[in-house]
């Protein structure tokens, strides 16, 4: 399956708002976890039916609903019935191609993010697709596989620690959106970091270095083209009036929207770099390459006119007056040595090497 553009073969000719999942399994079966919490109690438990989970949810306190596998059609549906979610929100999220995305309804709001990944040792960049619907107290992740991107969100609230148990689920969808942008931080530091050292190594004309440089470049401009597509839906979200979005966490959406916007440039200024390491590996390649033939050319310019004597006396003719001479072949190696000569001093004295 292609990376930077997913199949949609089987959404062809389907209405909108279909239920398709489309993407790679990457789990067996579903797992419901859900966390409500308020300031004086908090209580977190794991689900094998979706029902048990829909009769735990507390209206007066805030619910977070995490699904970690979306394949289950039956399971997505059953959600979309009991919260009255639209259905162009959850086909939104069953299409792990989808770039980032907000989308507004009545009762809801859909933010579909990526979450991303990256192995050092083989230098490649995955990617996640992380969806969150917010109606009123609840807030419903959806993830392709289980992680462990929000443990540090799900401490905080056990800990009460801040004012996350404090505030309204909106609070809540910015500290998990949160987790995922500072992670894409760390990433593109990490990438920086390796790419500055790689200006070691461009002195050297290697395969590897140059297979190495291309290796970043796809995929930093992977990277970036994940990133890209939040800064539109920190745009949207911050012009928003939607009821669910308070204007008392407006502030932590516009702090998270310059987080965004840090992160993209971060990446956009390192793929802009090892543009600049490509070329810079190409013109020291160039310059070696027009080195070794100044070389070439030089032992050329002085061969071609010792070729020149030699060649006159290589001739057939019974006449040649120097070949009379008892001294002619120490005389021509003498003018073969001195033209040679002349000729070095002359190419030394114009600088041509």
């Amino acid at each position: 399956m292609a990376r930077f553009l997913k199949s949609r073969h089987k959404a062809k000719g389907a209405a909108p708002g279909s239920l398709i999942f489309l993407g790679k399994q990457k789990m067996d079966n579903s797992s419901i976890r859900l966390f409500t919490y308020n300031k004086e109690k908090i209580n977190e438990k794991s689900y094998t039916t979706i029902e048990k989970a829909f009769n735990d949810i507390k209206p007066d306190q805030i619910n977070w609903l995490n699904i970690d596998g979306l394949h289950d059609i039956a399971l997505i549906d059953k959600i979309k019935t009991h919260f009255k979610i639209s259905g162009l929100a959850l086909e939104n999220v069953l299409n792990t191609g989808q770039r980032a995305k907000y989308f507004e309804d009545k009762n809801s709001l859909t933010l579909v993010t990526k979450a991303v990944y990256y192995d050092r040792e083989l230098n490649n960049i995955s990617v996640e697709q992380i969806s969150f619907i917010i109606c009123e107290n609840t807030i419903i992740s959806f993830q392709e596989k289980k992680g462990d991107h929000f443990e540090s969100v799900r401490d905080r609230i056990r800990n009460d620690i801040g004012k996350i148990r404090d505030s309204s689920a909106d609070y809540l969808l910015f500290s998990l959106v949160d987790c995922l942008v500072d992670h894409y931080l760390i990433i593109a530091e990490q990438m920086g970091l390796n790419i500055e050292e790689l200006e070691k190594e461009i002195t050297e004309a290697k395969k590897e270095t140059s297979n190495t440089l291309f290796k970043y470049k796809t995929e930093l401009s992977y990277f970036r083209k994940t990133i890209r597509p939040l800064k539109e839906v920190m745009t949207r979200i911050l012009r928003s009036s939607h009821k669910i979005i308070t204007k008392e966490n407006l502030i932590y959406f516009q702090e998270l929207s310059d987080l965004v916007e840090h992160a993209y440039e971060s990446v956009d200024t390192y793929y802009t770099m090892i543009g600049d390491q490509v070329n810079m590996y190409h013109t020291y390649v160039s310059n070696k390459a027009n080195d070794v033939m100044k070389v070439l050319t030089i032992f050329a310019s002085i061969f071609i006119p010792l070729t020149f004597i030699a060649g006159i006396y290589g001739t057939n003719f019974e006449y040649v007056p120097e070949l009379q001479y008892h001294y002619s072949y120490f005389f021509m190696w003498g003018v073969m040595v001195a033209v040679a000569l002349v000729m070095l001093a002359f190419f030394k004295k114009n600088k041509w090497f």
